[in-house]
């Protein structure tokens, strides 16, 4: 009898140091828990501290806000896709001048607008050496219908544009009948007016300013010559006028040294390219 009480003792014992066991293991797992929350929290809290006093790095376009502003004009697009794909492929917002009325004039317009740049109608006008303008040319003999007529089609053939350029036009641009039609039709249009300057007595700005019509001038050409000697010497003028004024603008033309350099050029100059509808004031 006295045996089977000290068996029943024995195992009353086990027992209790068994819950006991089970009852430290229940509070390290408990004590361990809660330290690895308190540890995770004051780590994530140290982190965020950390974050917050680290300055951020400031983003591209906010680090270029400061930088004089360049518009690159691909002038003479609409006859060549290839031409235009490799204009398309600059990584900046560079603005495309298309001929009207050629093989792929609406096409380079809705690819362009679709990337994001500023499209705008590159309108043959009528030089004082004779060449031969192509469709949609503008000549110095055509009445106001004649004019009106033609922008209409030229106008309709590129999509998306925003404003339109002289492409030659050193006789053109210095008829102000002429003009002074282009300029009222420009404005009804709610577009701009960019001179490409090709000859020194141009009404386009002025009539531009009498009748309170959005315009400007460009600054240089990049590629009269496409040998990368001139080519950067041109792009230093830029960048130095650019620099001077706060903005300038060139134009150019879909060749390949002309493509290949800007890709080079723009990412590395302290400059930043902008849409050339940035730039437009009424003058």
């Amino acid at each position: 009898m006295a045996s089977k009480k000290r068996r029943i003792a024995r195992r009353k014992i086990k027992g209790k140091k068994h819950r006991h066991a089970l009852f430290i293991i229940f509070l390290i797992v408990v004590a361990t828990f809660f330290l690895h929350k308190e540890f995770s929290k004051d780590s994530f809290q140290q982190k965020k501290d950390l974050r917050s006093k680290i300055a951020k790095p400031a983003q591209p376009e906010e680090k270029q806000g400061t930088l004089p502003k360049v518009a690159v004009v691909i002038d003479d697009l609409g006859s060549s896709k290839k031409a235009a794909i490799k204009a398309l492929r600059i990584n900046a917002p560079i603005t495309l001048s298309i001929l009207p009325q050629e093989t792929y004039s609406r096409w380079i317009a809705v690819q362009g607008h679709g990337l994001g740049h500023d499209v705008i109608g590159h309108i043959p006008m009528e030089a004082i050496k004779p060449h031969k303008l192509g469709k949609g040319g503008l000549y110095t003999w055509m009445d106001e219908d004649e004019i009106l007529a033609t922008l209409e089609e030229d106008f309709n053939s590129i999509p998306h544009i925003k404003g339109i350029s002289n492409h030659m036009g050193s006789a053109f641009t210095k008829d102000e009948r002429a003009m002074s039609v282009v300029i009222s039709w420009v404005n009804e249009h709610g577009l701009f007016f960019l001179d490409s300057l090709t000859v020194s007595g141009s009404a386009g700005i002025r009539l531009a300013q009498e009748k309170g019509v959005r315009a400007i001038k460009r600054d240089i050409y990049l590629d009269n010559n496409d040998s990368p000697e001139y080519l950067e010497a041109q792009w230093n003028k830029l960048v130095k006028i650019a620099g001077e004024r706060g903005y300038a603008i060139a134009l150019a033309h879909p060749g390949e040294n002309t493509i290949e350099f800007l890709k080079k050029a723009i990412p590395v100059s302290k400059i930043k390219v902008v849409p050339l509808s940035e730039l437009v004031i009424i003058p």
